[in-house]
């Protein structure tokens, strides 16, 4: 009988070591999973957005917005990730009319104690904006201020701040959260290119959020929004 107590003791002592270290195991290759999906929608950029800057809705010019981050040379949404290079926008949606002169805005850009670039920002053809490439990223960091004129008058200049706080996730978290978001709709086997954006406007300035998502190569379309704080806001499977 002792022996048969032991006996049983030693088992269920050697079945819990066996179902610790399966639970172990299929947690890391859960994990694993995951960090290569994301890894992956990493290493097939088309286009990543660092950081957002633009003035309080109540200003006497419009919605001006300055991105910047990396995205194609040559970009085109066909699920193939192509080569990235840094670039800076600037955006504006006017709400004066008398910045625009003759289809175009004109404006001079203020970073840190450099010296002011001159920058004429054209119409999207697909929206109500004006916008523009500068040269280079610029860092999250930088004091930006932009000065608009048109038919030789100073119209007003406007002062740029992160709309991000400062505690918020960083793009390459929300990118990952929106992987784990998708887990199951993307896989290692999903030829894919991701974009990560950040969207605010006018009516959401105080309530910036990362909209995440993915082209495969088969035309397939998928999307997550990550609130600042990281929460998962909405996806494109709900």
């Amino acid at each position: 009988m002792k022996l048969k107590k032991f006996l049983n003791k030693k088992f269920w002592i050697a079945a819990s070591i066996i179902i610790m270290a399966a639970v172990v195991t299929i947690i890391g290759v859960l994990h694993f999973k995951r960090s290569d999906t994301y890894q992956m929608a990493l290493e097939n950029i088309a286009e990543a957005r660092f950081y957002l800057k633009t003035t309080s809705a109540d200003n006497a010019i419009g919605n001006v917005q300055l991105y910047s981050g990396i995205r194609e040379t040559e970009f085109n949404a066909d699920g193939i990730a192509t080569a990235t290079v840094p670039f800076t926008v600037l955006s504006v949606e006017p709400s004066n009319d008398k910045i625009v002169y003759n289809g175009c805005i004109t404006t001079t850009i203020k970073v840190n104690d450099d010296e002011p670039i001159t920058l004429i920002l054209e119409k999207n053809p697909y929206g109500n904006n004006y916008a523009a490439d500068l040269e280079n990223a610029l860092d999250a960091n930088a004091n930006v201020s932009v000065t608009f004129q048109a038919n030789g008058e100073t119209i007003g200049t406007v002062s740029l701040e992160n709309v991000m706080p400062d505690a918020a996730i960083t793009w390459e978290t929300a990118l990952e959260i929106a992987c784990q978001a998708l887990n199951g709709v993307l896989s290692t086997d999903t030829r894919m290119e991701s974009s990560t954006k950040i969207l605010c406007d006018s009516t959401t300035v105080n309530t910036p959020y990362w909209f995440v998502s993915f082209v495969t190569e088969d035309g397939n379309r998928y999307f997550v929004v990550v609130s600042h704080d990281g929460k998962v806001i909405g996806t494109s499977e709900k």
